[in-house]
């Protein structure tokens, strides 16, 4: 197992990741998944914050992605999975830079799936509800603060819109992106997949 360290919202370790790319071998899988942008309203975000969400979520893909597929096309296979939000679909209050710079991936995605697919690459996208992650934990006691609640009532008035009555658990995006990297994921292609318990209320 090889390993790179890095902070990829900065130019300089992005550019430098890319190289050492070169190096470790040709890839089969690319699965991109990172932290959030802070939390807020549009009119509490400085044009810093909006240029820092940025360089998190959209450039590293868009670098690391042409750092990689060119190995996927030399070897006429490749799987792209990129983690995104279920805000693409309905925006959730008070995470406006998510909401607003997450879309950017959908674009992507269907871009990519249309462009690779006939070289055997496939690309999709993953967009995760509530999870019971760190950021999670946080963003509840966050409300439980406000609210004079516990971090757990806070975590359980999260669970109360979704259908199945509790918070995703990280492993169960693990299993949808092992599933997509598969031979029993290859004919799907371009899709942008919820993991969200049913929340989400649209119907496409």
């Amino acid at each position: 197992m090889s390993y790179i360290v890095a902070d990829l919202t900065k130019r300089e370790d992005l550019e430098r990741t890319v190289k050492e790319l070169e190096n470790i071998g040709e890839p089969d899988i690319f699965f991109f998944s990172t932290g959030g942008p802070k939390p807020g309203y549009f009119m509490e975000m400085s044009i810093e914050d909006w240029e820092g969400t940025v360089n998190l979520l959209l450039r590293p893909a868009v670098y690391l992605t042409r750092a990689l597929v060119p190995a996927m096309e030399r070897r006429g296979f490749g799987r792209i999975i990129y983690s995104t939000s279920v805000a693409i679909k309905e925006p959730i209050p008070n995470i406006a830079l998510s909401n607003v710079v997450r879309i950017s991936m959908a674009g992507l995605v269907r871009t990519l799936a249309k462009e690779l697919g006939p070289k055997g690459i496939t690309v999709n996208g993953i967009m995760p509800g509530i999870i019971r992650t760190g950021r999670m934990i946080q963003l509840a006691r966050d409300r439980a603060n406000q609210e004079g609640k516990n971090v757990e009532e806070a975590l359980n008035d999260y669970a109360e819109p979704i259908p199945l009555r509790r918070l995703g658990e990280p492993e169960e995006i693990g299993y949808l992106v092992a599933f997509l990297a598969s031979d029993l994921g290859s004919y799907i292609n371009g899709a942008m997949i919820p993991v969200d318990g049913g929340r989400l209320n649209s119907v496409f």
